[in-house]
Formats: C-alpha cells, structure tokens, sequence
C-alpha cells in the first residue's frame, strides 16, 4: 500500500499501455457510450486515473477529471457540454452540487466552475494535498486533505468557513483519505491516527471524538459510514466497527486486516482490504463472506442493483452481495482505479487509460 507524500510518485508511474480489452455486454452490462478523454502519451507507462467521474443527480451530467489537468463534462447521451484546464493530478473525484463543480487537486488548489458551461467562477489555494470528493451539502461546500485537514468554504463565494486539523503524528500514514459525510448537519471524517470526529457542519465544533484504529497504521481511509443510528468505520490496523451515531460509544468491533476502504448497504458491511473484500452483517458485525482479490484498491466500492463494484487496479471486481461470489471482472485492457459512479442504473467508469464508460446495469 502507498505512503501519502508519495502522492505525485504515485501520479507520476508509467507501463506501457496495452490495447483495450473488447467491452462485454452481457446479462449485467450494457454499455451505452465510451469517450477517450485522454491523448496518450509517447512511451506512457502504466497510466493511472486514480479520479473517478463525478454526477449532477439533477441533470444527470458527468464530470471527469483526468490526469493531464483537464476537467470535462458529458450529458447522459455522450455528449460533450464543456471542458476546462487546470493543472491536476486530482486523486479524488470532482463534486457537483449548487449549479456549481469542484475540484481539488494534490496542489492544493481548489476550483469552482460554473456546472452549465465550464467556466471558472472562484479559487482557493491551500498548502496540504486534496485527496478525496469534495462533498456539497447546503450552502457550504467539504474538502479532506491527505494531511489531516476538514476544510469548509462557501460554495458559491469560496469564502472560508472553518477548518479542523488533526495534527500528524509524525509516522508514515497510508495514501489516502475518506469524503467527509455530512448527514442531517453533522459531518463525520476519520483521520490517519485512527479517530474519527463528528462535528456540526456548520461550524466546525466538535460534537464527539472516538479512537477507533490501532496499531502500526491506524489511519482510517475509508469514507464513514452513517444511518439513522449508526456510523461504521474501518481502519487499516484492522479493526471494522459500528458506533453510536450520536456520541461515538462502539456497538460491535470485528477484525479485517489491512481494511482500506468500505460502503455500506442496508445491512451488508462491504470492507475492501488489501487482499480481499468482505462483506459483514452490520447489524451484529458477523462477517457472512469473503473473496480474495490480486488487485490494490485506492478507491471506494460501490453497491448497486444487488452487486458489488469493487475497482482493484487492473479493472473492475463484480460480485454478488448476498454470497459474495465474483461474477465478472470489468477491464478495458488499462484497468480502473477510481471509483465508479452512480445515477439510477446507469454506471459511469473511468479506465486507467482515461476512457470514460458509460454502462446501464441490467
């Protein structure tokens, strides 16, 4: 697994692209269109889109930030409505809210453009790397560092609002950092010495705070997890757990070593480690299956019409939710490492080569 700091090394691998795979079109998938957004580059090695697209739930538009710095948007026929030019490499994927798209790069820039054009409505520089979707909830827009920073801006002005930083402990962390979760005005953010904080999310202040990770890498990558009563966390040290949501008392604790990243769906648990992908009972936090996987998972899975959407690296892992047993393997020939997106049943996946696929699940 990758060390933050290593951040633009990560970026910056190159392998020699091999010829995209033929896309299947199944029982499952049906693959509605596909855009190269990215030139490729003379004796490229390995190319990584660690992003993933971003959706407007209103319109319906994708968005995609790619690794050559542009920003494009695409309505739901494949059409393109605009693109942008920053400088990237952006690790996490662009979020959309409020007539308005931001993105936040490992320069620390962050960028608000108009979501109907493209066009650059405000900046905002701050000096820690931006590793995860920023998150847009109300009037106020979220942003998580890789260093340990809660940022909240104004979304439309980027005025500042507040911030919170857990300060490093001075160990290597692992690369990486959950969204913010905002839910019913608490935002809930886990951190690389293994705690994860509530706050109110409009000021900032600290409504509880609990350790949950242990040991060598404590570090809590994944996005929290939140329902009416609960939030679920997974940490690297290995300890998966179920808090009291309204002032983080632990309910149930299991063990997944090397848990990265998770997503929950009703009452099935999805944890990703560097080896497999478990699936645990949330409500007792029984584990009820596990698969291995040959992969290095960066990003978020996702649940979706009884499957579960894991991205490794050389491509996208599919499996049953209920059993857990693996039911295709998606690549265009590159692989996926970013997370893949979601709006009713179609699935927006960007391949490592920068091949944006837009793909109606079944």
């Amino acid at each position: 697994m990758f060390l933050a700091g290593a951040a633009a090394a990560v970026l910056a691998l190159a392998v020699v692209a091999t010829p995209p795979a033929p896309i299947p079109t199944d029982s499952l998938f049906a693959v509605a269109w596909r855009k190269s957004l990215v030139e490729p580059y003379l004796l490229e090695y390995k190319p990584f889109e660690p992003a993933g697209p971003g959706i407007d739930p209103l319109t319906g538009m994708v968005v995609a930030a790619t690794r050559d710095g542009f920003v494009q948007a695409y309505d739901p026929a494949g059409k393109e409505l605009w693109h942008w030019r920053g400088k990237g490499p952006y690790l996490g994927a662009p979020g959309v809210g409020d007539g308005l798209v931001f993105v936040a790069g490992i320069d620390g820039k962050i960028v608000a453009l108009d979501a109907a054009r493209g066009e650059e409505r405000w900046t905002y520089s701050y000096k820690e790397e931006f590793g995860s979707q920023p998150v847009v909830a109300g009037d106020l827009v979220y942003f998580a560092t890789l260093e340990g920073t809660v940022l909240a801006l104004e979304a439309r002005t980027g005025a500042w609002k507040w911030h919170f930083r857990r300060e490093p402990s001075g160990k290597f962390i692992i690369l990486g950092v959950g969204r913010p979760a905002v839910v019913d005005g608490i935002l809930y953010q886990g951190f690389a010495d293994g705690s994860v904080v509530a706050f109110d999310a409009r000021t900032g202040a600290v409504k509880w705070d609990r350790k949950v990770g242990r040991g060598a890498y404590p570090d809590i990558d994944a996005d929290v997890q939140v329902t009416k009563d609960r939030v679920y966390v997974a940490s690297y040290g290995g300890q998966v757990a179920a808090l009291d949501r309204q002032n983080g008392t632990p309910i149930w604790e299991a063990k997944a070593v090397d848990a990265y990243k998770a997503r929950l769906d009703g009452d099935v648990l999805v944890v990703v480690t560097t080896k497999d992908v478990v699936g645990f009972d949330a409500r007792s936090g029984k584990e009820i299956w596990t698969l291995p996987h040959e992969g290095s998972p960066l990003a978020e899975p996702l649940v979706a019409r009884g499957l579960v959407l894991v991205p490794i690296g050389k491509g996208l892992l599919v499996l049953d939710r209920k059993s857990g047993k693996k039911l295709r393997f998606f690549t265009r020939g590159s692989g996926a490492t970013g997370s893949p997106a979601l709006l009713g049943n179609r699935l927006y996946l960007l391949s490592n080569a920068g091949e944006l696929i837009a793909i109606d699940l079944r």
